[in-house]
């Protein structure tokens, strides 16, 4: 499930989503408005934009990665326009995967082919890997914790 982010500290992205209807935008934020997580009253301190680049499972980073290199091929026109209207202050694929380390897979290698680093680099957008603790563990350790408190 790859994410593209791209944020402003002073350029909203509204007029460029009303402008731009078949650009994928799923979630937007303006400086100002509370964020949505959380139980605090936080604030966004910039503008915000968030498109769904693939909805394959985070397991499946080959599959992702053919979608990020597909997305830049279909939208590449939409963030060159972006770009030159708008000061970016930030944009980035976030690339979610889970931990697949055991007591028999000491290692785990996850690879980025050069064809989406040279289409990302050529538009300076950035690609983060966020690592995540994998979901059945957690879902055992909540299972354990529960079966815990019951006694």
């Amino acid at each position: 499930m790859c994410i593209f982010r791209v944020v402003s500290k002073v350029h909203s992205f509204q007029e460029f989503i009303d402008l731009n209807p078949d650009f994928p935008v799923y979630k937007t934020h303006e400086k100002g408005e509370k964020m949505d997580i959380g139980k605090e009253d936080l604030l966004y301190e910039d503008y915000g934009i968030y498109v769904e680049v693939s909805d394959r499972s985070w397991q499946d980073i080959e599959g992702q990665t053919i979608d990020m290199i597909s997305f830049l091929e279909v939208y590449g026109p939409f963030l060159e326009t972006l770009r030159t209207t708008h000061q970016v202050d930030d944009w980035r694929f976030d690339i979610p995967y889970e931990c697949q380390l055991n007591d028999t897979n000491y290692v785990q290698c996850n690879y980025l082919s050069p064809k989406l680093i040279k289409k990302a680099a050529s538009l300076d957008i950035g690609i983060e890997l966020s690592l995540y603790w994998p979901a059945e563990e957690e879902e055992e350790a909540k299972a354990i914790n529960d079966k815990t408190k019951l006694s």
